[in-house]
């Protein structure tokens, strides 16, 4: 009687239409939630970083129309690189042991607190540049200490199939934001009270990006918020001092870093190759601006920010599950390739086809090497990685623009000059001499390096098959 109860229980009729079972509910539910809740964090991190990126080149353009001096913009750049670097332990260790809403909550109440500081110098008259470096500087401090947070948050509820979706969507965010904050910023300076304007809209989107990742980590589970009521890895909750707690993060992050040699591999490789990106992006303008106008090169970076966001789009909706250490090298080695032929080339049409591969490969290199560290990093060591990896990544920036814009103007650039060191030589013949030459040269010698670097990973076995060799770090 009970199997007729449930069989006519379960046929439709008019009175009694189908319903999907119990669990499958419970499961598309499930599924809703974790959508929202990602839509919220990353409409926050969007909101962050648009408001960030106004500011910043804001912050150049009124520091660059008060002294015309460029050092004195590049300062503001270092200022904030230094203070992210030296944020990053105490990051690590935020996003590991303490409940992660409020970690964010009191990042985003810092910079709005420093950018309303910063609009009450601009009301009385009072601001100067030390100011600004030291906003600059706290700007990026706090962005340092936010990000990780919002990482193993994600990497806390996302399934695991889905993490290459997630740096997609940050990607195309990012892409984004790079595209509309210059323009915005230019049209706030230009017509809503110039710098003072820029803040105001920044207070706004701060504002904003605090009430969504709040509500965010609010609906979240409390795995997902952290602190003292996880239990999982191998970090306990409560930690001691936080300068103590900083030096032990950073040395859980070497430890795994140590037990994994295939993931330090992967960490020193994608430092090395995210040495092309920062040369990539930092070199073109005066390699461009030597021989071309600004709209030349207005429209060669344009080009290449187009093809970050269809790479993005790409790694966002192909759902890529495996292979994705493969994905990784293969984007790198034509990134690689594109970056020679940029340096051999002298014409725009060829630099933009050089900068739109070269983003749109870099792009979706970067989306699947975030999805393998979110996949293969053990969950009580995740924001301490993701730290690590961050601070990695801005030593290898503020290196590369110093020794790469040393080499170009002090060596290559002389070098490959009309009677210079190099002219008459097969170097000399095959990439003329001139203004922006000795800069193509460098452009071929690190795109040269980099693609005998990444065939070399290529036919690495091991590294190859990272995906399948390293255990994942507790993701169900």
């Amino acid at each position: 009687m009970q199997e007729v109860t449930v069989e006519a229980a379960a046929t439709p009729t008019r009175d009694n239409p189908a319903r999907p079972p119990p669990l499958q509910q419970q499961e598309q539910q499930q599924a809703r939630g974790t959508r929202s809740t990602f839509a919220l964090l990353w409409l926050s991190e969007t909101a962050f970083d648009l408001g960030t990126t106004l500011v910043s080149f804001a912050v150049g353009v009124w520091i660059f129309s008060r002294t015309g001096s460029a050092q004195d913009y590049s300062f503001s750049v270092l200022a904030a690189a230094l203070a992210a670097m030296l944020a990053t332990p105490f990051a690590g260790v935020l996003a590991d042991r303490h409940d992660r809403r409020r970690v964010v909550l009191c990042c985003d109440l810092a910079a709005v607190a420093g950018t309303f500081a910063i609009v009450l110098a601009l009301t009385s008259g009072r601001l100067g540049i030390g100011a600004l470096y030291a906003y600059a500087a706290v700007a990026a401090a706090v962005g340092a200490l936010r990000r990780p947070s919002i990482r193993v948050a994600v990497s806390r509820f996302v399934p695991k199939d889905r993490f290459a979706q997630v740096g997609g969507l940050t990607g195309i965010s990012r892409a984004l934001v790079q595209v509309g904050a210059p323009a915005t910023a230019g049209f706030l300076m230009a017509h809503a009270g110039g710098l003072q304007g820029v803040m105001a809209t920044q207070l706004c989107l701060l504002l904003a990006a605090a009430a969504l990742v709040f509500a965010a980590l609010t609906r979240a589970g409390a795995d997902v918020r952290g602190g003292a009521d996880v239990r999982s890895g191998d970090v306990p909750a409560q930690g001691g001092a936080l300068w103590r707690g900083a030096g032990a993060s950073l040395s859980g992050a070497l430890a795994y870093l140590r037990e994994q040699p295939l993931m330090r591999a992967l960490l020193g490789y994608g430092a090395l190759v995210q040495c092309l990106m920062v040369l990539a992006t930092a070199m073109v303008t005066p390699m461009v601006l030597s021989t071309h106008s600004s709209g030349v090169l207005g429209l060669v970076m344009s080009v290449g920010i187009v093809g970050g966001l269809l790479g993005s789009i790409l790694v966002a909706t192909a759902r890529l599950r495996h292979g994705l250490m493969r994905w990784v090298l293969a984007c790198d080695a034509l990134q690689c390739a594109a970056v020679l032929a940029a340096g051999c080339a002298t014409t725009p049409a060829l630099w933009c086809a050089a900068a739109f591969v070269c983003l749109f490969c870099g792009s979706t290199s970067v989306a699947c090497s975030h999805a393998l560290w979110m996949r293969k990093a053990p969950l009580g060591r995740q924001g301490s990685v993701f730290a690590l990896i961050a601070a990695s990544n801005m030593l290898v920036m503020c290196a590369v623009l110093l020794a790469g814009g040393w080499l170009a103007d002090a060596v290559l650039e002389p070098a490959l000059r009309p009677g210079g060191a190099l002219d008459g030589t097969p170097v000399g013949s095959l990439f003329g001499t001139g203004p922006g030459r000795g800069i193509g040269f460098l452009f071929f010698a690190s795109g040269a390096a980099g693609l005998a670097l990444t065939v070399l990973a290529l036919f690495h076995p091991r590294l190859r098959r990272l995906e399948t060799l390293v255990p994942d770090g507790g993701q169900s």
